[in-house]
């Protein structure tokens, strides 16, 4: 027996607190919440992506819960000020943005690209992701791995971080067949050893509009100033 109040809310039509009407287009993210079939609020945010605008509408629900009014909840949404490596633009060069992202698993890594394919839907977006985590560097996602990258335009896996370690746990992640199976997807698709060779690669390629959506849960060689100082100085 369940001694609590009980929401549910989602996409799907039979949750009780429901998002809909989703909008990426903007700077902010709009939507709207309906409750019971019934038009609820709308609301705008920073964040994007589908999994983030369902963590602001559990959040809505929690504050309604505790009687706080909608429009203050709605202000709230509107003037929150992100974390730090979730879509973080770091800077743009020459007309190409780079963002910093956290995501190192990957549901994050489908959820992040989704979200900026959104956000982006007529720029290039090139994925580039370092295995760094201990979930990442293992083969224990290599499939899943393998869709994860399906709303970005071309994509760069840099080499397992410190690969001998990850002998001693278990089978390490294969990023060549991991390039393999991207490619087979009809996308380009390449595997380097780490952020300086990424670099080289990518800056002949890259032109004015493109998208770089950086993934690691690390520093990874400082990949993002670098790669900001290399397009300055092109």
């Amino acid at each position: 027996r369940l001694f609590t109040q009980l929401e549910t809310f989602g996409a799907s039509e039979d949750a009780k607190w429901r998002i809909c009407e989703m909008d990426f287009s903007g700077e902010l993210s709009k939507f709207t919440v309906t409750r019971e079939g019934k038009r609820w609020g709308e609301f705008q945010t920073p964040v994007i992506g589908e999994f983030n605008l369902l963590n602001c509408l559990a959040v809505i629900i929690a504050a309604d819960t505790w009687g706080i009014n909608r429009d203050v909840i709605a202000e709230a949404l509107r003037t929150f000020k992100n974390v730090r490596r979730r879509a973080e633009i770091r800077g743009e060069e020459r007309g190409v943005t780079v963002i910093d992202d956290f995501a190192h698993h990957p549901t994050a890594v489908r959820e992040t690209l989704r979200g900026l394919r959104n956000r982006y839907r007529e720029r290039r977006l090139v994925a580039v992701f370092e295995p760094r985590s201990w979930s990442s560097r293992l083969a224990v996602f290599q499939d899943e791995y393998a869709n994860a990258f399906a709303a970005a335009d071309y994509v760069v896996i840099a080499s397992v971080f410190d690969s001998r370690k990850v002998l001693e746990k278990g089978k390490s992640l294969d990023t060549r067949k991991l390039i393999d199976d991207i490619s087979q997807q009809n996308k380009p698709a390449i595997a380097l050893p780490g952020a300086d060779e990424i670099i080289a690669h990518l800056l002949p390629q890259l032109r004015e509009g493109d998208v770089v959506a950086i993934m690691s849960n690390g520093g990874f060689g400082g990949i993002h100033e670098k790669l900001l100082a290399a397009l300055r100085e092109q």
